[in-house]
């Protein structure tokens, strides 16, 4: 967790580099603002476990946001890029596009330094919880240390895409403030102006990952935003004390299966009893990833 000393320092950081990128002062302002909130956001917090009850109270939130995301993200389809997934990397280009047309790639590779500390902050808080937590090892046939290259999902991998994508979220979020700033835009209506607010907004709320994924129930195919929230059993339960991914799929009214650090997503277990999903979840993201962070 970053001190409030830390957290001083960086945004001095940020500060000096805004004021040397020729951006008037209330868009210096307004960019400094913009990369506190992204320190402030409980990362310690994402990554406590927490009980059910006290899951299922933010799920009618978690259900709002994901249908913002939902909304902004189907916006961006295209003939390439004709699923959510990867219509999210399509705003991020435009953005891109600006800062490059301003000469200021530089300035963005600058601030992005801070988004890289904060992943790492991420992988360190993931690692944190796996100590306690119900986990997946690796399968490696040759070596439980030299494991990175190996097809199949475990609990480094999944710390590792976690990180990962937190830090390609911020960093879109980020250049793309950047980039209204510098095409004049004021952040008034930030909502509409940057598709990623919504994905900030659900890790503020306690998401540890953020994956549009295919969703296959009574036969029905549909691209959904899946998220894990860590959650505890609690006693009285036929799981209990374990601490494990609960899963939030966008619709949801309750936290309804969970899965161990590291499971593939077609292994999900239902909360309330000890059998599998009625339902099928297609991809795991870190399947075939390398296990480095």
């Amino acid at each position: 967790m970053l001190t409030q000393t830390k957290r001083l320092k960086i945004k001095e950081y940020a500060e000096l580099v805004l004021q040397q990128s020729g951006l008037d002062a209330n868009s210096v302002d307004y960019l400094v603002n913009t990369i506190n909130r992204l320190l402030n956001i409980n990362i310690d917090g994402i990554f406590g476990y927490k009980s059910i009850k006290d899951v299922n109270t933010t799920c009618t939130q978690l259900n709002e946001l994901k249908k913002r995301s939902t909304e902004k993200f189907n916006q961006f389809k295209s003939y390439s890029t004709k699923t959510l997934c990867h219509s999210m990397g399509n705003p991020l280009r435009k953005a891109e596009d600006i800062i490059e047309i301003n000469q200021s790639n530089k300035t963005i590779n600058s601030l992005l330094k801070v988004v890289t500390l904060l992943g790492y902050q991420f992988a360190e808080a993931a690692s944190r919880a796996c100590l306690i937590g119900d986990c997946r090892y690796s399968e490696s046939s040759s070596s439980s240390v030299f494991d990175e290259g190996e097809p199949l999902p475990s609990y480094r991998k999944e710390i590792a895409h976690m990180s990962r994508y937190f830090r390609l979220h911020l960093g879109s979020y980020l250049a793309i403030e950047f980039a209204n700033q510098l095409a004049g835009k004021d952040g008034s209506n930030y909502e509409s102006m940057n598709a990623f607010e919504s994905v900030i907004k659900l890790y503020e709320t306690g998401c540890a990952d953020y994956i549009f994924n295919f969703v296959i129930d009574m036969n029905k195919r549909e691209e959904k935003l899946v998220t894990p929230i860590l959650i505890q059993f609690d006693d009285t339960t036929y799981w209990a004390k374990r601490k494990v991914l609960g899963v939030h799929i966008y619709g949801d009214q309750e936290i309804k299966l969970w899965k161990k650090w590291g499971d593939p997503y077609d292994r999900l277990v239902k909360i309330d009893s000890s059998s599998g999903a009625n339902l099928t979840i297609e991809i795991t993201p870190y399947s075939d990833s390398v296990a480095i962070i």
